[in-house]
């Protein structure tokens, strides 16, 4: 916790003596102008300002920074044994999975800061690691943050911070006032990118104080760019935090641009973690027929099923297929074909899986996603009409799921 004057007072302080100077030797040039008395009322008005300014100096901002605290950087599975402090997997994995998948744990998508507060303007202000921008996503979904409110009665309400993108990233949320009370706040934190530190800053008169971690099962996701949150315009519309939202329930995001390939280390990492439900969403990076046979496909799609449900036999999983294998998203061909068959290759794997007696196993179908032209950026990666399209699909089944097991059924 950290506390700084607000010397936005001091500044102009600065300036008026700037114009008092200037008006002063102006004044004195010219003779006409040139009278004690206005002079006079240059001096009290000054003072007055002195005045004025010295009691809003003496107003501060306290600032919190979340990676001091214990368990409060939710939406990840490790809190302990970090290299950095808002990675998503812990230094052992660096280890054990490929370079790519290491570099992209650091980047901090589908985390989250939960916190209370009666503040009604919040600051964030962070640097990062990475560059900020990308080609064909907005840079606050990239680099930015993301500010929600939950009320009591457990509905969501989105704050739309004024930011600043420069060395040091600033948003400022103002004017908070949700009805009815607020329960929570939630800080998404940029999705493809890496916050080297974060202070969230609230009037020193007002109280602070974050949510530790629950520990609640959790939604286990494993995937692609896709699920890290390309190309969503800002974080809390990364389908994987409205599905978080729409379930309440924690959601933990594994995903890794272009390497979500089905690999045993990363599923030997997800085999440590408390989970309600496991999600198989790699079938985006598994496209490529000259690498990716439908043997290797089906069998990267046996072994992690068989690894998970000997670690966790009780706790189902989820198994998605390419949401762009879809005539109504793109009329080339060739991309729809290989899109498509990859998912033809996880839908009879499935189905083999099913008829052989491999209980507990589901699954979501392209179709049922639902995509149309309308849905992406770029052919591939979900626009916020996709990442809602996705986040539906998502809520749908695995309510579905979660009714099933409730009720002792297995599909």
């Amino acid at each position: 916790m950290l506390q700084m004057k607000n010397f936005f007072g001091i500044a102009c302080i600065k300036q008026f003596w700037f114009i008092l100077v200037f008006s002063s030797e102006k004044s004195f040039l010219d003779s006409s102008s040139c009278n004690f008395g206005q002079m006079k009322k240059y001096i009290v008005f000054f003072l007055l300002l002195i005045c004025s300014v010295q009691s809003f100096t003496q107003e501060s901002i306290t600032w919190y920074d979340p990676s001091g605290f214990t368990s409060v950087i939710d939406g990840r599975g490790w809190q302990t044994g970090l290299a950095n402090a808002y990675d998503r997997l812990p230094a052992k994995a660096e280890h054990t999975v490929r370079p790519e998948v290491w570099g992209l744990s650091h980047n901090s998508a589908g985390e989250y800061i939960n916190f209370i507060t009666d503040a009604n303007t919040i600051i964030v202000r962070y640097t990062v690691a990475g560059d900020k921008n990308m080609n064909h996503m907005p840079s606050t979904g990239v680099s930015g943050v993301d500010l929600y409110a939950q009320d009591i009665q457990n509905n969501w309400h989105w704050s739309d911070g004024k930011y600043k993108f420069g060395d040091t990233i600033t948003y400022i949320f103002s004017n908070i006032a949700v009805s009815p009370a607020i329960k929570q706040f939630r800080l998404y934190l940029p999705l493809y990118n890496t916050p080297k530190w974060l202070q969230l800053g609230v009037a020193g008169n007002r109280s602070f104080s974050f949510i530790q971690q629950t520990k609640q099962p959790a939604i286990v996701l494993y995937g692609t760019s896709i699920l890290q949150g390309g190309c969503a315009s800002r974080p809390g519309l990364a389908w994987s935090n409205i599905l978080g939202r729409k379930l309440n329930t924690p959601v933990i995001n594994l995903g890794f641009s272009g390497n979500g390939r089905l690999e045993l280390p990363v599923i030997e990492l997800m085999n440590e973690l408390n989970a309600a439900l496991f999600v198989l969403d790699c079938q985006p990076n598994l496209t490529d027929s000259k690498i990716y046979s439908a043997t290797e496909i089906e069998t990267r799609i046996r072994a992690c099923v068989k690894s998970l449900q000997a670690a966790h036999p009780a706790i189902p999983v989820l198994l998605t297929e390419h949401c762009c294998g879809l005539t109504a998203v793109n009329v080339d061909t060739a991309t729809i074909n290989r899109y498509s068959r990859t998912s033809s290759v996880l839908n009879k794997t499935f189905y083999a899986m099913q008829k052989e007696g491999v209980k507990n196993i589901y699954l979501l179908t392209a179709g049922d996603i639902g995509f149309d032209m309308e849905s992406t950026v770029d052919g591939t990666h979900p626009n916020d009409i996709g990442m809602m399209k996705y986040a539906n699909a998502y809520t749908k089944k695995i309510t579905e799921i979660f009714s099933k097991q409730r009720g002792g059924e297995s599909k």
